[in-house]
């Protein structure tokens, strides 16, 4: 069996890599090696959370799974007939729900299957998109691709104990349709959402207070809402987004213990400014997200983004690999403009 091979340590050396390569594997019906998984951080190899991504596509595409333990540097999938539509996994600790679904939706979607899915994890934690984010900003920035799903969050799971749970579907998507976003991003009023798990609502409420007011003295009006709810461990999140008439814009932020909340509300809405001034008609992560996925449009699409940064370039050489596509990234204002050529392009 001849595998794409891909080296599991370039750029940042995350797990971004690997569930890249899997979904990619899953969408283009090749075999993947990954090699030198997250080699250069403290702890290498395979956390849970990139196992469970691994297994629920595994699940899904009766593929064959190899070296799929934790600590793990190296992993192959073949991917096989897709057999599965409803799954379930739990993650056992606060294990990011969101970068599975990253790796999960596109995946299942660009295979032309339907998947429901049920995720026990963590909802909203360090070094992931929020759940909000995924749900109130990528969501819109996939449906541009032609990707659908919906997902609910019916507990949120915060860092150690997690306990979140998430119930997904994802339909089957034809292909992805090509983006041209280059004009300046305009606004008059942006939201802000505001959460806390066992904590006082007054923590959610001082968050978003900060947020607003930092978005304020920047001349943007912003509309807040604030909720609270039990949770396995205590935790808070806020989201500031604008997402309208081809601009998709967020910037989220988790609590953590000794972290004045103020902090964590302003923190959101200083990198949504830096976004916004960039010119950019979408967010950095967003933009990790959804760039390599324009290697399959049919023809070429622009984006104006506020970087390039390590983790979309990894991102887009991957894309190459898999798909044989051309990109580049020139700077304009304040942003890229950032340009993906398919091969059919």
């Amino acid at each position: 069996m001849d595998f794409v091979e891909v080296d599991g340590s370039q750029g940042e050396g995350g797990g971004q890599i690997l569930r890249s390569a899997v979904a990619f594997s899953a969408i283009r019906r090749v075999p993947v090696r990954v090699v030198k998984i997250r080699a250069g951080r403290e702890v290498p190899g395979l956390k849970r959370q990139h196992l469970s991504a691994l297994r629920v596509l595994a699940e899904v595409f009766g593929g064959e799974l190899g070296g799929a333990t934790e600590g793990s540097q190296e992993v192959t999938f073949a991917p096989g007939v897709p057999r599965r539509d409803t799954v379930s996994a739990d993650m056992g600790t606060a294990a990011s729900i969101t970068l599975v679904l990253q790796a999960v939706v596109p995946a299942v979607a660009l295979s032309g299957s339907r998947l429901r899915l049920q995720l026990v994890g963590g909802t909203d934690v360090p070094w992931s998109p929020t759940f909000d984010y995924f749900g109130e900003v990528a969501k819109v920035g996939y449906r541009a691709l032609g990707l659908e799903f919906e997902a609910n969050a019916s507990r949120r799971g915060y860092y150690p104990r997690g306990g979140g749970i998430v119930t997904a579907s994802i339909e089957p998507c034809g292909g992805v349709s090509a983006l041209d976003l280059t004009s300046r991003a305009t606004m008059k009023s942006v939201r802000v959402m505001s959460r806390c798990g066992s904590l006082p609502k007054a923590v959610a409420q001082r968050q978003a207070d900060s947020a607003v007011e930092t978005l304020r003295r920047a001349g943007i009006d912003a509309q807040s809402e604030v909720s609270t709810a039990e949770s396995d461990s205590p935790g808070t999140s806020v989201l500031v987004a604008h997402v309208d008439g081809g601009v998709f814009l967020g910037s989220d932020a988790v609590g953590a213990k000794g972290k004045p909340a103020e902090e964590v509300g302003r923190e959101a809405a200083e990198r949504f400014l830096a976004a916004k001034q960039s010119g950019g008609c979408m967010d950095a992560n967003l933009a990790d997200m959804l760039l390599p996925l324009l290697s399959l449009a049919k023809r070429e699409s622009r984006v104006k983004i506020p970087a390039m940064t390590s983790h979309l370039e990894s991102g887009l050489r991957l894309a190459r690999l898999f798909t044989g596509c051309r990109w580049t990234a020139v700077p304009s204002g304040d942003g890229v403009l950032a340009t993906v050529t398919p091969v059919e392009g």
